[in-house]
């Protein structure tokens, strides 16, 4: 069983408030051949400002994101056999991103989008039991899971639906994949404290850091799913989308 429980999440109001597209978002128009070229272009431009959260549209601060729980735990229905539950942490990093592949399919009512996070970190308190990669691990206290060039793909359908006279997009089975190019785990007071069996630990997690990431990735997954779901849900819960994707632009 995997849960991820974010701050962030729980602020975001699925009411419709029928709000302009904010100001630092470029409109594109859906019927420009080019729309997807200018949709990037303008997704770029507004990461700084997404980045700061926007309470307006529901969107949370993203730098450092808090996260009030996320939570590894082996229910018996997998091979994990480990339980790991890290409470207020912190996610560091995501202006550190950069968008590089937006894909709007109006047609199929299908949205695919790439960016890249050159360096991120999630930092909290934990809690740990169980074993990794057949090792016995077991311990409380701070957790440091950094994450290098991280390629963050995401993906999901939509439905259009009405509401007071409006039509609004409704985002639908949202997926993600995030694949790091390394990943640097470390956790201290392991085993009780014992500095050399938390040491060889430590040591193991780093030698082993791919398959680890294996273990711990489905949490991962989950939280930047919750996160990129959770700005896209506060902008088009309030954004109609005839507004937010004209189509076409006044100056057409």
């Amino acid at each position: 069983m995997w849960r991820v429980v974010l701050l962030a999440v729980s602020s975001v109001c699925l009411s419709h408030a029928a709000l302009p597209l904010p100001s630092y978002i470029k409109p594109c128009a859906r019927t420009d051949p080019e729309f997807n070229k200018c949709a990037l272009k303008s997704g770029r431009e507004a990461i700084p400002q997404v980045i700061k959260g926007d309470r307006k549209y529901k969107v949370p601060q993203l730098d450092p994101l808090s996260i009030e729980e996320l939570k590894i735990a082996d229910d018996g229905s997998s091979r994990v056999g480990l339980s790991l539950v890290m409470k207020n942490a912190k996610v560091y990093g995501m202006r550190n991103s950069e968008l590089q592949e937006t894909n709007f399919d109006f047609v199929k009512k299908h949205n695919h989008h790439e960016m890249v996070v050159s360096h991120a970190e999630i930092i909290g308190k934990y809690e740990v039991n169980g074993r990794v990669l057949l090792l016995p691990i077991t311990g409380s206290g701070d957790i440091n899971i950094t994450l290098e060039n991280t390629k963050v793909t995401y993906d999901h359908d939509y439905t259009l639906e009405p509401v007071n006279g409006q039509i609004f997009m409704v985002i639908k089975n949202p997926t993600a994949k995030v694949t790091p190019v390394r990943a640097y785990f470390h956790l201290t007071n392991l085993f009780n404290g014992d500095p050399v069996l938390g040491n060889h630990m430590n040591n193991f997690l780093d030698e082993n850091w791919r398959d680890v990431y294996k273990e711990l990735s489905p949490a991962v997954i989950t939280a930047f799913t919750e996160i990129i779901t959770a700005i896209l849900t506060g902008i088009s819960n309030a954004v109609p989308f005839d507004v937010g994707f004209p189509e076409k632009l006044p100056s057409d």
